[in-house]
């Protein structure tokens, strides 16, 4: 009796992998598409970091030229850190994407779920903090010092954040953290999603060879040699009848 192959979701990983339609996610251009989302994730989070650590080191500099106490708000801080730390995992995840096949065992990629939904969440949180409509680190909260003569703008409420500063041009750079936040939001939420899975070819393999060893011990002993085509897989007795 003839037995067509069945596609196996169990081995796959990702949210929402298995609802892709088999076709796709076997083809060279979903491949592709997820190794793209990951590079793009790097230059996302190294652009947002280099644009953030401009604007903090100014904002240190004039803060520290008004504050008894040096030190900047912890907002900063803690952007900062995020986008150090996304840095780091997705150089990390890149490589690992590169080197190992189908991004390695399952309980790796399933780790990549977790790390990968935590990233979806602290970038929302970045872009919470640079959101220009009031975010604590935002466009809107620019500094400083408060001695300077060359601005028109009252420089104790430019110094505290209660005023933008016209004069100082990097003020604008959280603009670029908040879009690019947004944007590593949504390709975190990809990655989190969507994981390649192992070669068909190599797959169906196994399980042709899987069945061969059943049908060989249904037998009993007698010689079962398998035929496959379009792509059923048939058994073939002494007689040359096929099931």
């Amino acid at each position: 009796m003839a037995r067509r192959a069945t596609n196996n979701t169990s081995g796959e990983t990702g949210l929402l992998t298995r609802f892709v339609p088999s076709k796709l996610k076997h083809g060279a251009a979903y491949r592709w598409f997820l190794r793209l989302t990951r590079v793009l994730q790097l230059l996302s989070a190294v652009i947002s970091l280099g644009i953030f650590s401009s604007r903090l080191y100014k904002v240190y500099r004039l803060v520290n030229s008004v504050k008894t106490q040096r030190g900047v708000s912890g907002a900063y801080g803690a952007v900062e850190g995020i986008l150090a730390a996304a840095v780091a995992y997705t150089i990390f995840a890149t490589l690992i994407q590169c080197i190992v096949k189908a991004r390695g065992p399952q309980w790796l990629r399933w780790l990549w779920v977790l790390l990968d939904l935590a990233f979806v969440g602290a970038f929302i949180a970045v872009a919470v903090l640079t959101r220009p409509a009031g975010g604590p680190v935002g466009p809107k909260h620019c500094y400083v010092n408060r001695n300077s003569t060359t601005n028109a703008q009252n420089p104790d409420a430019v110094a505290q954040g209660k005023t933008a500063n016209t004069v100082d041009r990097s003020c604008n750079l959280p603009w670029g953290t908040f879009i690019l936040a947004i944007i590593s939001t949504i390709l975190h939420a990809i990655t989190a999603s969507f994981h390649e899975v192992k070669n068909r070819v190599h797959g169906h393999r196994e399980h042709r060879e899987k069945l061969r060893d059943q049908h060989m011990a249904e037998q009993d002993g007698y010689p079962v040699h398998n035929t496959v085509q379009g792509g059923h897989i048939g058994e073939q007795n002494n007689s040359g009848y096929h099931a």
